[in-house]
């Protein structure tokens, strides 16, 4: 599932060359939103640091901005325990708080317009990633340029804040690596959290969560359209073009239906009477089981009937269109007689010991409309 969100094809899967070039060129893009995004992040974290040690009117010596990082360098020892750890974690809360806010923003736009671009969950997919890998992010670029150790002339690491303000203050800093550990462990579950809740349900349109109801669902949950189904709406346009369809040569096409029904025996037919009619007008109709087979016919004026293409409605409701001959079905239409010729109750009654299988012919030719 995570490479086709990602906009990877599946290893086994055989795909074109230009379903390749089109997987490829989304993986670059999804790529280039990641680089982007390393620039949002990073000045989303050190500038919400600023903002706060503003706020809280303490100096701030130098604040300059680098592809790779931020300087920020201010006096810390104004800063009592609590505001130490608050700089520690308003970087990451920050970002969590701009996750969250885009999240909302997706759920509103989808409920308002139904669907966005696909760029925009591309977008909120890349900060969500950032969200989450931000703490280490920064761990890692502070241990690169040897900020973890003390100078009063360079910044010191988020990571390394808590144990040098416990170092001073206590001359141990262990009690200031167990609460940035459990800080970053906070965070981390918080930023995982959002962006599972908004892959789950909002990135692509909520499809990953459409797969897993699907394979957890029980079975008839959901509606499954078999192999080669189409909709009523699309056989009433086949049956209105066939019927306006004219050959070079005179050629026309005329569609015949056909219903099958079979039904339960009746334990009361054996005590009606010999010279009943099964079939009279009086009768009520027999209650069962129903499929349509509709065919539709390409007569030619030498007499000639070819068919074309026929459909088959289940019992269900489910029109499927059939390829080639179905047992049992085409030997009753080829010992039917013609479009234009035979009577359209014609019923031809098969009995067993158990069941009792009643076929019915309706023939009717569709006009237009």
């Amino acid at each position: 599932m995570l490479p086709s969100e990602l906009g990877l094809p599946l290893p086994r899967q055989q795909q074109q060359h230009r379903s390749w070039h089109s997987s490829v060129l989304q993986f670059g893009l999804i790529m280039l939103l990641l680089a982007l995004m390393w620039f949002v992040r990073l000045y989303l974290h050190y500038c919400s640091q600023w903002l706060y040690l503003q706020a809280m009117a303490v100096p701030v010596n130098k604040f300059q901005f680098h592809a790779h990082t931020v300087d920020l360098v201010y006096q810390s020892s104004l800063l009592h325990t609590r505001e130490e750890l608050a700089m520690v974690v308003v970087g990451p809360l920050t970002l969590n708080a701009a996750m969250f806010l885009l999240v909302l923003i997706r759920w509103g736009c989808q409920q308002i317009f139904g669907s966005l671009p696909s760029f925009t969950s591309k977008f909120i997919m890349a900060q969500g990633v950032w969200t989450v890998l931000d703490p280490l992010a920064v761990f890692a670029v502070d241990a690169v340029l040897g900020r973890l150790t003390y100078s009063p002339d360079t910044p010191v690491g988020d990571a390394a804040k808590l144990y040098w303000h416990f170092y001073w203050a206590d001359q141990s800093g262990a009690a200031g690596v167990i609460i940035t550990l459990f800080l970053y462990a906070v965070l981390f579950l918080l930023s995982v959290t959002i962006l599972f809740i908004y892959l789950l349900r909002f990135h692509n349109g909520g499809r990953m969560l459409d797969v897993f109801q699907r394979l957890t669902a029980k079975e008839g949950t959901y509606f499954l359209p078999q192999d080669l189904e189409l909709s009523n709406q699309e056989l009433s346009y086949i049956v209105k073009k066939a019927e306006q369809w004219r050959g070079f040569n005179g050629e026309r096409r005329k569609v015949a239906v056909y219903d099958y029904i079979w039904t339960a025996e009746d334990p009361m037919v054996g005590s009606a009477p010999p010279n009943a009619d099964p079939s009279g007008d009086g009768a009520p109709p027999p209650v069962g089981e129903t499929s349509t087979h509709v065919a539709v016919y390409t007569l030619y004026l030498s007499g000639l009937k070819q068919r074309y293409r026929h459909f088959l409605r289940q019992p269900d409701g489910a029109i499927v269109e059939v390829i080639g001959d179905m047992e049992g079905v085409d030997n009753a239409t080829n010992m039917a007689p013609g479009l234009d010729q035979g009577s359209p109750d014609q019923k031809a009654v098969k009995e067993s010991s158990s069941t009792t299988h009643q076929l019915r012919k309706r023939k009717k030719l569709f006009g237009r409309e």
